[in-house]
Formats: C-alpha cells, sequence, structure tokens
C-alpha cells in the first residue's frame, strides 16, 4: 500500500502538480513573512483588508470575552448566539433583502445552499467557470448536473428548453457568478434574469468577488429582491 501512495505522488511531481502548505509567520496584509523574509503577498483574497482591521481585531477579542473561543453546538441545537444573529441582521439591511444566513466558510456555503434547494431528479445548470465548491454541492445535491459554456446564453437557453422538456415538474437551478474569480469578468445578470422567468427556474448567484468591491457601497451586483447567504450566495425565486 505504501508504493502505491509513493507511485501516486512520484506522478504528481513528474507534473509539477504536488502542493506544498506554506507556513506564514505574520498577519496577513500586503506583506507577510515566510521562512524570515518579508514578500509581498499577490496572493490574498483579503481584498478590503479586513483580516487584520484593527476595529475587527478589537471586536473579535471582546466578543472572545463574553462568548468564548466555540458555539459548543451547532446552530440548529444550542449554538445559535447573539452575535450570529446581529450579524446576520446586519447583513440582510444592508444587502436590502429579506434574510440572511452565514456560513463558516464559502465552501460550507456551497454545500449547504445548493442541496437545500434542488435534490434527487431536480436539474442544475451551471456556468462552466463556477468555483469548485459549487460543483460540488451540485454533485452533493443528487440533482442532475449539466454545464453550459462561460456565459453562454443561448447554451444555457437550450439547457432550460431540455430540463423543461426532459424534466417536467421538477426544479431547475441555473447556477453563476456575478464576479467571476480566476477571469474577473461579469455574469450578464439581466439576460440571466429573463431567462430564468422564462422558464421559471430558481436562480443562485455567487457574489464572492463582488460583495465590498462591486456596486452601490459594495453590495455586489445582484438585483435587491433576492435572499443572500454570505459567503455572499443570493438566489432569486
Amino acid at each position: 500500500m505504501r508504493d502505491l501512495f509513493q507511485e501516486q505522488l512520484q506522478a504528481l511531481r513528474a507534473r509539477s502538480l504536488d502542493r506544498h502548505l506554506r507556513e506564514i509567520g505574520s498577519a496577513q496584509g500586503p506583506e507577510i513573512e515566510i521562512a524570515g523574509r518579508r514578500l509581498i503577498n499577490f496572493s490574498s483574497n483579503d481584498y478590503l483588508g479586513l483580516a487584520n482591521d484593527s476595529r475587527l481585531r478589537a471586536a473579535a477579542i471582546a466578543a472572545i470575552g463574553e462568548f468564548g473561543v466555540g458555539a459548543g453546538a451547532s446552530r440548529l441545537i444550542s449554538g445559535t448566539q447573539s452575535p450570529h444573529l446581529r450579524l446576520e441582521n446586519g447583513l440582510a439591511k444592508w444587502k436590502g433583502t429579506e434574510a440572511a444566513l452565514c456560513f463558516s466558510s464559502g465552501y460550507a456555503a456551497a454545500l449547504g445552499t445548493v442541496p437545500a434547494l434542488v435534490t434527487k431528479n431536480d436539474v442544475v445548470l451551471l456556468d462552466k467557470l463556477c468555483h469548485a465548491s459549487l460543483i460540488d454541492g451540485a454533485k452533493l445535491s443528487g440533482a442532475i448536473l449539466r454545464v453550459f459554456p462561460h456565459n453562454h446564453l443561448r447554451k444555457l437557453e437550450s439547457h432550460l428548453q431540455w430540463a423543461q422538456r426532459e424534466h417536467t415538474g421538477k426544479r431547475i437551478l441555473i447556477v453563476t457568478e456575478s464576479v467571476f474569480s480566476m477571469d474577473g469578468d461579469r455574469a450578464p445578470l439581466r439576460e440571466l434574469i429573463e431567462l430564468k422567468k422564462s422558464f421559471g427556474a430558481l436562480l443562485l448567484l455567487d457574489e464572492a468577488h463582488a460583495v465590498g468591491v462591486i456596486g452601490p457601497n459594495g453590495r455586489g451586483l445582484a438585483p435587491r429582491r433576492t435572499w443572500m447567504t454570505p459567503s455572499m450566495f443570493r438566489w432569486e425565486r
């Protein structure tokens, strides 16, 4: 068995696909410390510099003093504390939505949200450049998954026609991002909403790379009459 793993590792190394964790010896910021060297950090997604913001550090310290360092249970059992609700209420007010729901990470948000919206025999239509976490969420849901070329509305419309014809009465969920993480381009939101309304589909929009950066007061690009979960997903009925 050990030889099998060694062979797999050697194959990865031969293709330069083996990856290693880098130890960061400082707080996040424009410069970080790696192996005793100060380096400019071009790889962080801390766009707004919040990871080491003095106000947030002080708030976190105060919260630890009052509530400790763990919720002690899942949110549904006895782990929903006052700071959770204050944060969610504040986000909903800021975004102009009915409600907000926080997850511990963007990956958790994808895995928690998609299976809540669709299930076995429903259909998920997903943009080819969506983040891998959204693909995992779609697979976990058990729904039928079809991918359309990036921002290709005509192909999406063809998939919608197929889904409506072959899976009558089932939920159809379109999944895309408002700003795509790798290329930085945007989804054609107006046209997507028109399509989803025409076919009676649902739309889930990942705003992770738009919220705080783009849109009125940094609220992202999505229409206001939607529901949001912050890694900053929104879905429209």
